[in-house]
């Protein structure tokens, strides 16, 4: 067997399959939902094994690996991975720590989308951007004046600024009118709601692989309705089940998936930018158009067992990383 480059014997002296290792680092629902049985079956098959990293042992004790996959939070597991980086160059990090704080924040994760200019890579496939939003620090009664001034149009989705994995950070609320803005709890993110026909594009990314699923959204809101409603509303997790073209009552003007060169050109943009190899983007399009878009979340690491096929992609794209690895290696 190789493990992890080198060669060993079975019991019986024959040489056996290529092993590569993956460690991970988990919590308990993560690794569930993603860890099926039917993956590790897969993978193990393909030559991919998956090994648990035990949280209270020194991690440089431990291996060796061939990748790390890890999606822990807090301070100290940070820090345990940046050193194992700087000690263990060899050994492929998805992904780097610094690099998935970035979208712990929802001011600065959409940024980098903002800055995109798509138009100048694919014509006129499309166009992305994100809605106008504010960040709110402190202080919820002075969110009406702050709204004013900033010139947002409501209704407002209202988004906890920080992203902890926590189910508080995925608490979200639609505000109708302005002066219940103040019944909020900063820090939050503010941001405007785009009419988008009750369906939402998540596009997940594994590499250079993107798949992208169909989710039931919010409805959009009328202007009556704008008018006779007031206050603000918690929003339930809407995009639980997965929406198709065989649900009669959706336009198929609202279920037609994004243009494919505009999702390859945008997942490459932000793998770029971002530093990232896994990752969703939230998309939405505007209701009565066909080609504009905006990102509303983007995020790391995400629930890919809810992704069709997602056992053979991620194989793959494991498989890609160690085989390239081993490519680059002088030989002896």
């Amino acid at each position: 067997m190789r493990l992890n480059g080198e060669i060993y014997d079975g019991e019986d002296g024959v040489e056996e399959e290529q092993k590569h290792v993956v460690g991970y680092a988990l919590t308990l629902k993560k690794k569930n939902s993603f860890l099926k049985p039917k993956f590790e079956r897969l993978a193990r098959n393909k030559g991919i094994l998956f090994v648990a990293i035990d949280l209270n042992r020194p991690l440089s004790d431990q291996g060796p690996f061939d990748i790390i996959l890890h999606k822990l939070l807090g301070k100290e597991w940070c820090e345990i991975i940046q050193d194992y980086r700087q000690t263990h160059p060899e050994v492929t990090v998805l992904d780097p720590p610094d690099a998935i704080q970035h979208l712990r924040n929802r001011q600065s994760m959409l940024q980098d989308v903002v800055d995109l200019n798509l138009s100048d890579f694919c014509g006129n496939c499309g166009k992305v951007g994100v809605p106008r939003q504010m960040v709110i620090k402190k202080d919820p009664l002075s969110i009406p004046d702050e709204v004013t001034k900033a010139g947002l149009k409501l209704p407002l989705v209202a988004k906890p600024l920080v992203v902890d994995g926590s189910s508080k950070s995925h608490e979200l609320f639609l505000a109708y009118d302005q002066f219940s803005l103040s019944e909020l709890e900063p820090p939050l993110v503010l941001q405007e709601f785009v009419n988008h026909g009750g369906v939402l594009f998540k596009i997940y990314v594994v590499g250079d692989a993107i798949k992208v699923v169909r989710r039931f959204s919010l409805p959009n809101v009328s202007k009556s309705k704008l008018a006779k409603v007031a206050g603000v509303f918690p929003l339930t997790r809407v995009s639980s089940a997965a929406a198709s073209d065989d649900d009669a009552d959706l336009d198929p003007g609202v279920t037609e998936l994004p243009p494919q060169p505009l999702l390859e050109r945008l997942a490459k943009e932000l793998h770029h930018r971002l530093g990232l190899r896994l990752f969703n983007i939230d998309m939405i399009r505007e209701h009565g158009t066909r080609d504009i878009f905006y990102v509303i979340d983007i995020n790391y690491f995400p629930g890919y067992g809810k992704m069709p096929d997602y056992e053979n992609i991620f194989t793959d794209f494991l498989l890609s990383l160690v085989q390239s690895k081993y490519r680059k290696r002088p030989a002896n």
